[in-house]
């Protein structure tokens, strides 16, 4: 038998095998022109990096691996004990090759069904095996991490193609913003300010409240008659609870393209006697559209500081029509 007839042979056993396993999800087994040789064990999912995009909430989700044999056209002679296992040395190679800085999945967040399998002497792969992954156990919303699952050994009459044994997943949590309300700010107060303008902005403009009343035309302004008040500017408020922040709802002043906020810096805290923890900082554009933004990560707080690094133009002063969090 010539090899392209082998080839033929290889390839529709293989597709008739996984068409028949619909009972779970299938290990896509590579062409046989991206195998190396004949008789080796390797990871099919190694032919290139799985990327899964999850959404970051406390449930489980199930990632496919397994080892696969390619036989020229034969199921192994025997039985074959395929043993794996996670190297935290496998992502420093990865990263050295590839000029990325992944950091590996954090060990509580995921969790392999097992680390040995077997290639049974009438099939081509072991079964598909299943990696759970709970987001919410430690990964960073929008953050990717690798996670090398890899052939550790194997047992039988075959060896392992170095090439293919190991398979990496990007796996990265996100949170979708039409599921997140902006939260009710009844019970909100101002904590503290820089400065507001008390008068020269007309009764309905200047001062911090009017960021709290949902009116996007009324706007808080800092102080500018009688003279400017120094930078930096902020804001604080106290949102009479302790509340999850995920992310922030920014509405520029209309009319006004000049002093708005670029870039603010969050902080938040548990209590008011309590020091500040920085959140992170967003970017905004130059719009009175409202603009929302997830935080890299949850922080629970009931007091939240905005402050305003850097403004369009770099004026001295700033202003903002409205400021919420969910």
């Amino acid at each position: 038998m010539d090899k392209k007839m082998k080839l033929i042979i290889i390839n529709g056993l293989i597709m008739v095998l996984f068409v028949c396993m619909s009972s779970c999800e299938k290990i896509n087994i590579p062409k046989m022109a991206e195998i190396d040789d004949y008789n080796l064990v390797y990871m099919p999912a190694a032919v290139s990096p799985v990327v899964k995009a999850l959404t970051h909430k406390d449930t489980v989700y199930k990632i496919t691996y397994g080892a696969g044999f390619g036989g020229g056209g034969q199921y192994p002679s025997e039985g074959i004990v395929v043993h794996f296992e996670v190297q935290a040395d496998s992502v420093t190679a990865y990263n050295r090759v590839n000029g990325t800085e992944y950091e590996i999945l954090p060990e509580e967040c995921y969790e392999l069904a097992t680390l040995t399998a077997v290639i049974a002497t009438n099939a081509v792969s072991t079964e598909p095996l299943s990696i759970s992954v709970n987001p919410s156990k430690g990964m960073d919303l929008f953050k990717t991490y690798l996670l090398p699952v890899s052939i550790r050994a194997i047992s039988g009459n075959a060896q392992i193609n170095r090439n293919l044994a190991t398979a990496y997943y990007q796996v990265r949590s996100s949170l979708n913003l039409a599921d997140f309300d902006d939260f009710d700010r009844s019970n909100w107060q101002i904590s503290g300010m820089s400065s507001e303008e008390e008068s020269g902005e007309g009764p309905n403009n200047g001062r911090a409240v009017f960021v709290l009343d949902d009116d996007f035309s009324t706007f808080w302004h800092t102080r500018w008659n009688g003279g400017i008040a120094p930078a930096p500017h902020y804001l604080a408020f106290d949102m009479g609870e302790l509340k999850t922040l995920r992310g922030i709802s920014v509405v520029g002043r209309p009319g006004s393209t000049s002093g708005r906020p670029e870039v603010i810096l969050i902080e938040a805290r548990t209590q008011a006697d309590a020091e500040w923890t920085e959140v992170g900082t967003v970017s905004l554009n130059n719009t009175s559209d409202i603009q929302r933004q997830f935080f890299n990560t949850s922080h629970e707080a009931r007091q939240v500081k905005v402050t305003i690094v850097k403004n369009f133009n770099n004026l001295p002063f700033t202003h903002l029509a409205n400021l919420n969090f969910f």
